[in-house]
């Protein structure tokens, strides 16, 4: 039994921020219908295709069924406003304002499901002076402080540096699934659905809420504020072969020095761990400290840390069977639950996959309806 395997998702989302949230509901069980325009979403062709399908949509989109529709088509509108009665979630990311214009607002939602929950995700939220305007996860990113952060933690003053791995869209994905989770909680209890505003800035603040803390306590910006004195044991060093990330406390010094063999880590800076260093590889730094109790790590690309043997050992990277691509592997369900684990039911679909299934299964519609909204551009079936 799925952790959400009673609960049906209506997902109007696009790129990442979106089919991100409703990725790790679908891992959790929810039954998550994709609404798609007749050409697809934004993502299925961008980059080099797999397959016939780029690798973000490949791993945004696993567990989720593809309905494909036009939406400005009355019958298609008739479809939808079905199937809304019939979801416990809405969740749109699109330019503020698109659902509204088509009829689909909160309110007119409310009306056809009283205990409907409505995710709206957005770069600025539904109020203040920048709601209108466009984001993708670097502006959220920018706009919180992350990105100069992340740059004057390496050399104040410098280039702003984008961060990695699109976290302006990722981490506001994750706090959509904690919002809609809760809101089915107060749903279970009351009755009552609720509109949930889900805005990448305000998420990306509360992302920095230990350096805005100690901003606002000290009136200091984080490269500003005085370090501890003494030897430097924390940061990225050099070895013979490749880098390695340590993450010694000062309390940790003593086994540190123990692990190296000496007796002085110096007065300040961290020249005496580099001189140690330099002659040592990876492999070598990584198995002293760990057994000292040290924080260490090695610090590989995503290519070699994929395959690391705790990785395999884990099961953190899951292998889909996808019907055009052939093996895909990525990254599964990250939290081993006793009770409860995720299932990888379906890859990611092809367009309008699932038009005739949910529509002749869910909705009641004949083969003789679906055809005929088929060849009238209403809905695009897979075949």
């Amino acid at each position: 039994m799925g952790m959400l395997d009673d609960v049906r998702i209506l997902d109007f989302t696009h790129v990442y921020f979106g089919p991100y949230a409703t990725m790790v509901m679908a891992d959790m069980g929810a039954d998550v219908i994709k609404i798609e325009p007749p050409w697809g979403e934004m993502t299925r062709m961008s980059a080099e295709l797999f397959g016939g399908i780029s690798s973000t949509y490949h791993y945004l989109n696993r567990n989720k069924k593809s309905l494909a529709l036009n939406m400005k088509d009355p019958k298609a509108f008739e479809i939808i406003k079905e199937l809304v009665k019939k979801s416990d979630i809405i969740i749109e990311n699109f330019k503020r304002g698109t659902l509204d214009k088509l009829g689909l607002s909160y309110e007119e939602a409310k009306k056809l499901n009283p205990s409907i929950i409505y995710a709206c995700l957005s770069g600025f939220g539904l109020t203040g002076p920048y709601m209108e305007r466009t984001s993708y996860a670097p502006i959220g990113e920018s706009y919180s402080g992350w990105t100069r952060l992340t740059a004057d933690n390496i050399e104040p003053g410098s280039k702003p540096i984008v961060p990695a791995a699109y976290h302006g869209d990722l981490d506001p994905g994750l706090y959509s699934v904690i919002a809609c989770l809760g809101a089915l909680r107060h749903r279970d209890k009351t009755g009552e659905g609720q509109l949930i505003d889900v805005s990448q800035l305000d998420v990306m603040l509360a992302q920095n809420g230990v350096q805005i803390a100690g901003y606002t306590l000290s009136g200091k910006l984080p490269h500003e504020r005085e370090r501890i004195p003494g030897p430097r044991t924390w940061g990225n060093f050099m070895c013979k072969d490749d880098w390695v990330f340590i993450a010694a406390d000062p309390q940790m010094h003593s086994r540190m020095m123990l692990a190296m063999g000496i007796d002085d880590l110096g007065e300040e800076g961290s020249e005496v761990l580099e001189n140690w260093l330099k002659d040592k590889t990876v492999d070598e730094v990584v198995e002293k400290f760990a057994a000292a109790g040290v924080p260490v790590a090695k610090v590989p690309n995503i290519a070699v840390a994929i395959e690391d043997p705790h990785v395999k050992a884990r099961e953190t990277i899951v292998e889909l069977d996808h019907p055009a691509a052939g093996k895909v592997r990525v990254p599964g369900f990250p939290v081993k639950m006793e009770k409860t684990p995720p299932e990888y039911r379906i890859p990611a679909p092809q367009l309008g996959e699932h038009s005739v299934e949910i529509l002749k299964g869910m909705l009641g519609y004949s083969d003789e309806q679906i055809e005929e909204l088929r060849k009238s551009g209403t809905v695009v079936v897979y075949k």
